[in-house]
């Protein structure tokens, strides 16, 4: 077992600027954006007009399905020939489960299968307003199940998801565990959504929050819970969900965000439970910002954390490395 508890005390000039503009603009627009269907609708756009930009040729992309689930896959030009030989990632997008999807992520994907050197599945699961997080967590568990039986190595299937996409993940956890399935290789969580349940949040965290203000995320929660499927087990991972379930877990956060507690809470359970845990905590920062991919030196280090870790969890006699707790600035 392995618990690694970081702290990065200084944050670049990119991430403080975007930090900065996110609270002066987007924090006010989330604040007044409509989430009604129209409105959900229109966030929808962002994922089609990030679908028209120029892409980098060095990674392929395969549009297929996986247990009836859109997927499209990223391959970089090489193989992976250490630990991560014949692993493949099931990526789950964040959102809020209202917006984002294969176009918004699409270059962290190509990011991740460029330096893991292994295929990136990003799951197009359904949203509000088509349906809420039951099935959401439905479709990501039906493309999980799916890639088993197609993997190179069904023992090696990665899970990373940020933001919602991370309470995705967190569930197949779950569901793979309580059915006797196959459970994940490993875990990454950046920014992970642990809870449903926004009465546990601290309304003190919003006014520190870079860009998610508690009127919004109240508004959109009251549809998750909205069908065709319900939603099977906990609605609150960070607590619920036993440990066993929890393959080795990477997570990352950012100090003061709406989602720092659960984070925390996880890494404390999983720890205490001698299970594989590291997490990252980040000064003055974005929801979620190893997504933005190139766009901050803190993003980069969080992709390179993700290649690192992997590689020692997946490497045999894993496991068999000391506990430690350290602290970096």
């Amino acid at each position: 077992m392995t618990t690694d508890l970081h702290f990065h005390r200084t944050a670049s000039r990119r991430a403080t600027l975007l930090y900065v503009l996110a609270r002066v603009i987007l924090k006010p627009f989330y604040r007044i954006w409509p989430l009604n269907d129209p409105g959900l609708r229109a966030l929808r756009l962002i994922d089609m007009a990030l679908g028209l930009l120029p892409y980098t040729k060095t990674v392929s992309l395969e549009r297929s399905s996986l247990g009836g689930v859109v997927v499209e896959t990223s391959t970089g030009p090489t193989t992976a020939t250490d630990a991560l030989t014949d692993a493949s990632v099931l990526y789950l997008h964040g959102g809020g489960f209202v917006f984002c999807g294969l176009a918004t992520h699409r270059r962290v994907c190509g990011s991740l299968a460029l330096s893991l050197g292994v295929p990136v599945h990003s799951v197009d699961y359904r949203q509000l307003p088509q349906a809420g997080v039951g099935t959401s967590v439905r479709d990501a568990y039906d493309a999980y199940r799916a890639l088993l039986d197609v993997a190179p190595n069904p023992d090696k299937v990665i899970l990373i998801g940020d933001s919602a996409g991370g309470f995705l993940a967190a569930k197949i956890c779950e569901l793979a565990h309580r059915d006797g399935i196959t459970m994940p290789a490993a875990f990454v969580g950046y920014s992970p959504q642990l809870t449903l349940d926004l009465d546990r949040i601290d309304p003190a965290l919003l006014r520190g929050d870079a860009y998610q203000p508690i009127s919004a995320v109240r508004r959109a929660a009251k549809r998750w819970s909205s069908g065709p499927v319900l939603l099977e087990g906990t609605a609150s991972p960070a607590d619920d969900i036993a440990p066993t379930a929890f393959p080795p877990t990477l997570l990352t956060g950012v100090e003061r965000e709406l989602l720092e507690p659960d984070i925390r809470t996880l890494t404390a359970r999983l720890s205490s439970a001698d299970r594989t845990i590291e997490t990252h905590i980040w000064r003055r920062g974005v929801h979620a910002f190893p997504v933005l991919d190139t766009l901050l030196p803190e993003s980069r280090h969080a992709l390179r954390l993700t290649g690192a870790f992997l590689r020692r969890v997946l490497t045999p006699e894993a496991d068999n490395e000391p506990d430690r707790l350290s602290m970096h600035g």
